[in-house]
């Protein structure tokens, strides 16, 4: 079985030393094999995934971004058990603006494993670019996953997209975009129970203070494979879901899901 879990951790905002602690303190009681971690930072002199990484025991830790402000790279890390033996970062499509940042995907591989995970644009009326945005992803993965891997490939992060949202409809098979279907499995929808799965929710205080509706935008997928069963999705759960230490974790919610191998 391999363990994922994602997770945004919102940047360094709020108290970064308190949450910091919370994070650290989830990601030892859930012990995911790997953890794709977005709105990671990396100043120069520190980045947030590493910190997290070698106090969880994680030796395998990849990260890429983009300058969200100078000095302050912001973007997606992969962290696991195993050292990464590929990584990269692929830029996404993007439309310039005030309000919102470039995006990107970053791969690693770890034990055979293809993992990338994302953070799409969080702008409420750009469908369109999310659109965009998956489709060159599920092009990136076609291109950069290994063939012969033991498992499809895993796709984690915060889409900021809903389930009936033309972008998730897309990565789940229920719609083509331009003449492109793809297929993977959406982990909460396979094997989550029948509650919404809501990863944005206004019972924790932090996604509250943004008056904005409860959603379920943060997803694990796995890619499909006929032959043998191996990247089933067997359970998925929300976790990070309240305070272990007072404080919650962050803005967001995460999703854990167990993936056989």
């Amino acid at each position: 079985m391999l363990r994922v879990l994602t997770l945004n951790i919102w940047n360094l905002s709020g108290d970064w030393r308190a949450r910091r602690q919370e994070i650290l303190l989830w990601l030892r009681q859930l012990d995911a094999d790997i953890v794709c971690l977005q709105e990671v930072v990396d100043d120069g002199t520190r980045n947030t995934a590493a910190w997290l990484a070698e106090r969880a025991g994680y030796p395998g830790c990849t990260f890429g971004g983009v300058e969200a402000r100078p000095g302050r790279i912001f973007g997606p890390a992969i962290l696991s058990r195993r050292p990464h033996d590929h990584e990269a970062t692929y830029p996404l499509p993007n439309e310039p603006g005030p309000v919102d940042i470039e995006r990107v995907l970053v791969h690693a591989r770890t034990g055979g494993v293809d993992v990338f995970t994302t953070h799409l644009t969080s702008i409420y009326e750009s469908g369109r670019l999310r659109e965009r945005q998956v489709q060159r992803i599920d092009e990136l993965i076609a291109e950069h996953a290994d063939p012969t891997s033991p498992l499809p490939p895993v796709l984690a992060g915060d889409f900021n997209a809903e389930p009936d949202s033309t972008e998730i409809r897309f990565l789940t098979g229920s719609t083509s975009l331009e003449g492109r279907s793809t297929y993977f499995q959406d982990a909460w929808r396979v094997a989550g129970g029948r509650e919404p799965g809501w990863t944005w929710h206004n019972d924790n205080p932090f996604a509250a203070a943004d008056l904005e509706p409860d959603r379920r935008i943060d997803y694990v997928f796995v890619g499909w494979r006929r032959d043998d069963g191996r990247g089933r999705i067997t359970a998925a759960s929300v976790v990070c879901d309240s305070p272990l230490t007072g404080v919650y974790p962050s803005d967001h919610y995460g999703v854990l899901a167990d993936i056989i191998t």
